[in-house]
This record gives structure tokens, C-alpha cells and sequence, in this order.
């Protein structure tokens, strides 16, 4: 197979399937500049800034970031329109698919800007409760088994 192919429909529907999957943009990297109705935008510089200051932001910086949410989510459409609808090759398809996990990735840290953030003793207990459920459930499954071996 060439990247000169023309990605074929069941190829096209798994993009579009990976494209709604809800952390399909792990590892993805956010492009450093994105272009949106004429404006070019400093996605990567930007998204990194935001990141920073994440819950200490300004009202006129919540403003900004609500509009350049607006402008990738734009992007990011017109993206997953092309995938869906034109005739691309193999190259191609897989050039737009990257760019929108990309776009995914920023409007998830862009998303989160303006809320707080956690405090250590915050995520501390976070990660103590999610560790005793985790215990829970493994201990739930070994006396399962013995149970099962019990009855046998």
C-alpha cells in the first residue's frame, strides 16, 4: 500500500470513529500554528501559556481563550468534514487526522483553563481514594476465585 492510494471508505470511517473517541488525542502534538477564516493563531505558544496560568486567568484572558476555542473548534470541523466527504489519498487523510487529534488536544487544555487548579493535598487525596478502590477491586476478585474454588 502507497500513500499515493486513495484511502477507502472502511479506512475513512475508522478515522472518524478515532476522531470521536474521547482521549484519542493522547500523544498527539498540538500544532504550532493553526489558520482560521484568514487569522493565524500561535496554537501551540498559546495553548502553553494558557496552561500556565491555568484558574489565575483575567476576564479579558477567559475571553480570549473562549474565542480561540471557537476558532479551532471551527477548524477542527472543517477538518473532519474533509476527512468525511473528499476523495484524499492515504497521505493526505492521515495528514488531516493528525492535525485534528492535534486541535483535540488543545481544546482540552484550553477547556480546562480557566477552572482552579487543584491544590496538592486536593490531588493527594484524589490519588489515595482512587488507590483504595483499586485495592478494593482487587481484593473483590481474588476472594471471587476462591469462592468459585470452594464450590468446585
Amino acid at each position: 500500500m502507497s500513500d499515493e492510494e486513495m484511502i477507502s471508505k472502511v479506512e475513512r470511517e475508522n478515522m472518524l470513529i478515532k476522531l470521536d473517541k474521547e482521549f484519542a488525542f493522547a500523544g498527539a502534538t498540538i500544532p504550532a500554528e493553526v489558520e482560521v477564516d484568514g487569522e493565524r493563531i500561535k496554537l501551540r505558544a498559546f495553548t502553553f501559556e494558557v496552561s500556565k496560568k491555568r484558574g489565575r486567568l483575567t476576564p479579558s484572558e477567559v475571553t480570549e481563550v473562549d474565542r480561540v476555542i471557537a476558532l479551532v473548534r471551527k477548524r477542527r470541523r472543517e477538518i473532519v468534514t474533509r476527512i468525511s466527504r473528499e476523495e484524499l489519498t492515504k497521505a493526505e487523510a492521515k495528514e488531516l487526522f493528525e492535525a485534528a487529534l492535534g486541535l483535540d488536544r488543545a481544546l482540552d487544555t484550553l477547556y480546562a483553563a480557566p477552572l482552579p487548579k487543584p491544590s496538592v493535598k486536593e490531588e493527594a487525596n484524589k490519588a489515595k481514594l482512587e488507590d483504595g478502590r483499586r485495592w478494593l477491586n482487587l481484593i473483590r476478585k481474588v476472594y471471587s476465585r476462591e469462592d468459585k474454588r470452594k464450590r468446585e
